[in-house]
């Protein structure tokens, strides 16, 4: 998934939670919720890995300025419970992150392996449902969670 659906995503979970869960409860399932979006089938290509990265140099700085946005809006709005909000938000995001190094290696190098750590192979274990088709995927979770995250804000 997308950052911005990352971001989206634990900042609803957040907002609707934040008053029912503890905090050192909901925030790492906003963490957790991290991998249960990349196990669902969205935008991606698993068959050409430098076709995915070379597509990535537009699409991140795309995808990385909708996710600040969202959270520049509700660090503006400052709705009740905010800054657990946000938390959440940029903990859903995080394990994203981690595959960075690879991301620069290969504008740098050309080099497309794969990270050899454990987390980085689970990581990309769990994507198997990467396909160009899951763009309709990603848009349709943004607009409903969207909508979501802008009624609790």
């Amino acid at each position: 998934m997308t950052a911005t659906n990352h971001v989206i995503t634990g900042s609803v979970f957040l907002a609707t939670t934040v008053t029912h869960l503890p905090l050192w409860l909901s925030l790492p399932i906003a963490f957790l919720l991290h991998f249960v979006l990349d196990a669902l089938p969205h935008f991606g290509q698993p068959d050409d890995d430098a076709a995915a990265l070379r597509r990535l140099k537009w699409m991140l700085p795309l995808d990385a300025s909708l996710a600040a946005a969202i959270l520049i809006a509700i660090l503006i709005l400052q709705p009740a419970h905010w800054v657990a909000i946000l938390a959440g938000g940029i903990l859903c995001a995080s394990p994203d992150l981690w595959s960075a190094t690879r991301f620069f290696r290969f504008l740098r190098t050309g080099n497309t392996a794969r990270n050899p750590d454990w987390f980085a192979q689970f990581h990309h274990r769990i994507q198997w449902g990467e396909r160009l088709w899951g763009i309709w995927v990603e848009l349709a979770w943004a607009l409903g969670f969207g909508y979501l995250l802008l009624v609790r804000l």
